[in-house]
């Protein structure tokens, strides 16, 4: 029986090379006999210009040796059968098999299809993209799951990092989520790992991206699926550990012909506890400093996005979200002061505090899409209002002692009160032009920030009325940005440049005068990548960042939270500025390496002082030092059989910080690494139970200029999907061993410091997810693309 021109997939085991893709095939008759001498032309549709030609040997194969671009087409003639094309632009993100059968002239062609798998990492040009669908976290899990066996990727409970570096930011579809901690993490756990195509790590992000951040970017890619009707997933589980959290969280989509609705609703109420421990040593004495904290904390936080498609080449569409939380903290401080002869107890220094904080969130944002033609040209615009607010009261009594634990002074209770308002409003533009000498992009962004803080302490406390304060903080940015990529033989070179002015202005009523700062910047980036075989990549990344301070580090007020201790911005802060620079190696889809340098001119942090004469501690932010990081990264994956996916991480670094002068230290330097195996186990061969199996280990590192001492950690779960995976159930016990405990020692202005911190890392999670509806994702995604709002100290 004839039958007319069918494409099935053959063969696509090899590691996908950054816009270098091979298309494999054999062209057959009716009778299933090869076609000798057939014409292949590989073309651009938009102006038909031929790009490659190749011809069928005398089995009736042919190789074409593509680049990736949009609106490709595959042109297959031969004498005496019928034409016929292919539309190759979603077939050339990965290497394509085809086998293709001919009609006799006269018939007419009835179906192409093309099918292809992604491998599970590759390596393009200016990232490195994990394909969650073809790993074993997509089946049961969330977003942390999935960001969990990304390469060279930490996440924890405090947030999401890259190994041997920190700021990260992450973006949901090329949008930065403007959350942090937590609420990061909580969201992250929304999204179904099934709804997630591929995470890209981007380690040096190009001009397209804001300057801000010194170590780089993770975006989550969600898949787009416009199936029409109700879906969504009810999410809720319990931490225990020596307190608790619950939470419950919802995601609703829904699709009608072009309208596309979607709503996340996120509760959560919590306990949790913190010790921590604090020494300053000097040849006079000595001060232990214990606390106890116990927090109490409820939030809840929803966005609802609309989107509508004008037409198919344009959508709009606008997001709303709200937030709130609020914090109870009870304090409980013992401070010991010892003589160093003897090591004689001279005093205690007893604290008792209570905290209210209350912290808010909006943000509005509309946004148009639009398809210019069908060659790939588009433009994006977007317009973003954000406020963040933060209310705090807090009231603590300190009392002192002699070494027979007899009162020496109550101090009067000190009661003080706090807000802070941030207006952000930012519009951008970008566009995508693809023409046939290279890719453009283009764009520009225009950001306002306007901040207000008041400080307020009650007349009983006398050294912090002296401290009240408004402090009123302005920022206006102007950014302009062009990149362009070019792909040639087994060549892919990208450029870049950003441009961008800022100018702000800091008012205090502590200050005689305002502190103002303007400067102009240029910010480069370069990309070279070349693949030396079908098996092996190698590439170059070079960019230059900025990282800015957050608001509430440029306010100069001081903040007490004991008699003998506070807190203090600089207004005279400045940014910092770093050149990063990478050389990658890429060995099919199991082995990526990576040897990077990054070097920080002017950098900040906070850092604690002690006074020996007057016994007070002061956290004051300054622009300390210059630092050079140097690491190689390794990471291994192992996939090959269905049961067991593998995954291990390996990281050498060496930090060098060396002080400006601020401080008293000069060099400082630490060899450091980090290592992990994260396994996942299918238990049956439907693929509904699986577990896992996570270790890490932190060698000593350096923070700020203190270093800490080896930690590390094992974590445990199983999870069971039942009701055609419907409803999962997920059992985790993370920190078994309760091994995770930070210790930090360092001298800072000829004074020894030593500190602890244990945050409750122990933990067992039961966590319940169902969902419903026809089970497919919503349309992608938005997120608004504003850095500036994650340098907001959100507690929300």
């Amino acid at each position: 029986m004839k039958r007319n021109l069918f494409t099935i997939l053959l063969i696509l085991t090899v590691l996908t090379s950054s816009g270098q893709h091979l298309v494999k095939g054999k062209v057959i008759d009716e009778n299933s006999q090869p076609v000798v001498s057939a014409s292949i032309v590989l073309q651009q549709k938009s102006d038909k210009s031929i790009l490659q030609t190749s011809i069928t040997d005398s089995t009736g194969l042919f190789l074409i040796n593509a680049k990736q671009a949009l609106q490709r087409e595959l042109i297959i003639s031969a004498i005496g059968f019928e034409s016929t094309s292919i539309d190759l632009s979603d077939a050339l993100n990965q290497d394509t098999a085809l086998l293709i059968r001919l009609t006799n002239e006269g018939k007419q062609l009835k179906q192409v299809s093309i099918y292809s798998k992604a491998p599970l990492i590759e390596r393009k040009t200016d990232r490195i993209l994990f394909n969650v669908e073809n790993s074993l976290s997509a089946i049961g899990g969330d977003g942390v799951d999935a960001l969990s066996k990304a390469p060279g990727v930490r996440v924890n409970d405090e947030g999401v990092n890259i190994v041997g570096k920190n700021n990260v930011k992450i973006m949901v579809n090329d949008r930065l989520l403007q959350l942090s901690g937590v609420d990061l993490i909580n969201y992250v756990k929304s999204i179904p790992s099934a709804n997630i195509k591929r995470i890209e790590i981007i380690t040096n992000p190009s001009a397209r991206y804001e300057a801000d951040g010194n170590s780089g970017l993770i975006n989550i890619v969600l898949k787009k699926n416009l199936s029409q009707g109700f879906n969504g997933l009810i999410n809720t589980g319990v931490v225990l550990s020596s307190r608790y959290l619950v939470g419950l969280t919802g995601v609703f989509n829904y699709n009608l012909d072009k309208l596309h609705i979607s709503i996340n609703l996120t509760g959560v109420y919590s306990e949790s506890s913190l010790n921590a421990t604090t020494e300053f040593s000097t040849p006079k004495n000595l001060w232990e400093r214990q606390s106890t904290s116990l927090m109490k904390w409820k939030g809840m936080r929803g966005d609802v996005r609309v989107d509508y498609d004008l037409s198919e080449k344009t959508t709009v569409g606008v997001k709303y979200m709200q937030g709130v939380r609020d914090y109870k903290i009870d304090l409980h401080e013992n401070g010991r002061f010892y003589t160093q002869t003897g090591r004689r107890l001279d005093s205690t220094l007893l604290n008792i505090g209570k905290d209210k904080l209350e912290y808010t969130l909006r943000n509005v944002e509309i946004y148009l899409d639009h398809k210019i033609d069908t060659s790939g040209k588009k433009i994006e615009f977007a317009s973003n209002y954000f406020r963040y607010g933060m209310d705090d009261d807090n009231r603590f009594q300190s009392s002192s002692y002699n070494d027979q634990h007899e009162l020496l002074n109550s101090y009067k209770p000190v009661g003080l009160s706090e807000n802070e308002y941030i207006d952000i409003f930012t519009n951008k533009l970008d566009l995508t032009l693809p023409y046939k000498f290279a890719n453009l992009e283009l764009g520009a962004k225009l950001s306002t920030i306007k901040s207000k803080n008041n400080l307020m302490y009650e007349k009983t406390f006398s050294i912090g009325t002296l401290n009240n304060n408004v402090f009123d903080y302005s920022e206006n940015t102007q950014s302009l940005y062009a990149s362009a990529d070019k792909e040639f033989s087994k060549w892919s070179v990208k450029l870049g440049l950003r441009l961008e002015t800022t100018q702000t202005r800091g008012n205090s009523s502590v200050q005689t005068e305002a502190a103002k700062n303007n400067y102009f910047e240029l910010f480069p980036t370069f990309y070279l990548q070349r693949t030396l075989n079908e098996n092996n990549i190698l590439s170059f990344t070079y960019g230059r960042r900025i990282n800015r301070p957050d608001y509430s580090l440029l306010n100069p007020a001081r903040l007490y939270s004991a008699i003998n201790v506070y807190e203090e911005g600089n207004p005279y802060l400045e940014p910092s500025f770093s050149n990063n620079f990478e050389l990658n190696y890429n060995y099919k889809d199991w082995l990526s390496t990576s040897v990077y340098s990054n070097f920080v001119s002017n950098g900040f942090s906070s850092l604690d002082f002690f006074d020996t004469e007057n016994n007070i501690q002061s956290q004051v932010i300054r622009n300390y030092a210059n630092s050079v990081a140097i690491g190689l990264s390794e990471t291994i994956t192992f996939n090959k059989v269905s049961w067991w996916e593998n995954n291990n991480q390996f990281n050498i670094y060496l930090n060098r910080s060396k002080s400006n002068g601020a401080i008293a230290e000069g060099t400082l330097k630490q060899l450091s690494g980090y290592v992990s195996t994260n396994n996942t186990f299918t238990l049956n061969a439907k693929k509904t139970l699986m577990a896992n199996a996570t270790f890490w280990y932190q060698f000593p590192e350096v923070y700020n200029r203190l270093i800490s001492e080896a930690y590390y950690a094992a974590d445990l779960s199983f999870r069971a999907m039942v009701m055609d995976r419907k409803l999962t159930l997920v059992v985790n016990v993370s920190d078994v061993f309760k091994t995770s405990q930070q210790k930090y020692k360092g001298i800072v202005n000829g004074v020894n410091q030593f500190s602890t911190q244990y945050n409750d890392n122990r933990k067992a999670r039961i966590t319940i997810l169902y969902r419903f509806g026809n089970g497919k994702g919503n349309k992608a995604a938005r997120n608004t693309d504003d850095s500036e709002t994650s340098r907001v100290k959100q507690g929300i």
